[in-house]
């Protein structure tokens, strides 16, 4: 009994369209589509819990883990934060500014941030750790640097918020995109 040129073809075609389908699934679990990537491997082995875009915050955004927007809307050029399963925390920040008054295209008055790791439901209000307070140019450029953070070994849903001054119930940044 043979097999038809057609039925070989149907066959092949059914199993090419498979492939890409666990491709594509495969693909989907490194990103979630709003520019965290989870997992990703660093040439030492250790994954990243966040590697993420930041937005500066606005005034009706919601509230995330009991911890408000700033009261200001918040402009920012360049941000990236990624936080290493390991126990690292690295952000930076480029332009995060006020455009209008208080600041007129200043960070008005911060002049430090810090930044928070949060884990689980929206419920959870206690962050898994909070960098230390770094200072924030007149132009709002900034880096955290923090190879002692903690990371627990589960964590859910994690978000990153960039406090002003020190002030860890209000964030002026997230990790996140906007248009």
């Amino acid at each position: 009994m043979g097999i038809s040129k057609r039925t070989l073809a149907a066959a092949f075609a059914a199993g090419a369209a498979a492939l890409a389908l666990a491709v594509g699934a495969m693909g989907a679990t490194a990103s979630d589509g709003h520019g965290k990537h989870h997992g990703k491997k660093h040439a030492r082995g250790h994954a990243d819990l966040i590697n993420a875009s930041l937005a500066g915050s606005q005034v009706g955004d919601p509230v995330f883990h009991g911890v408000s927007p700033g009261g200001a809307p918040w402009a920012l050029k360049r941000g990236q934060v990624e936080v290493q399963r390991r126990g690292r925390l690295d952000l930076t920040v480029k332009g995060l500014v006020i455009p209008g008054a208080p600041g007129n295209g200043t960070p008005g008055p911060v002049t430090t941030i810090s930044a928070s790791l949060y884990c689980g439901a929206d419920a959870n209000t206690t962050a898994a750790d909070t960098s230390k307070s770094v200072p924030i140019s007149r132009k709002g450029n900034s880096s955290i640097r923090d190879r002692s953070f903690t990371v627990p070994a589960t964590c859910l849903a994690p978000v990153v918020l960039v406090h002003p001054n020190g002030v860890a119930a209000t964030y002026i940044a997230l990790d996140g995109q906007r248009p």
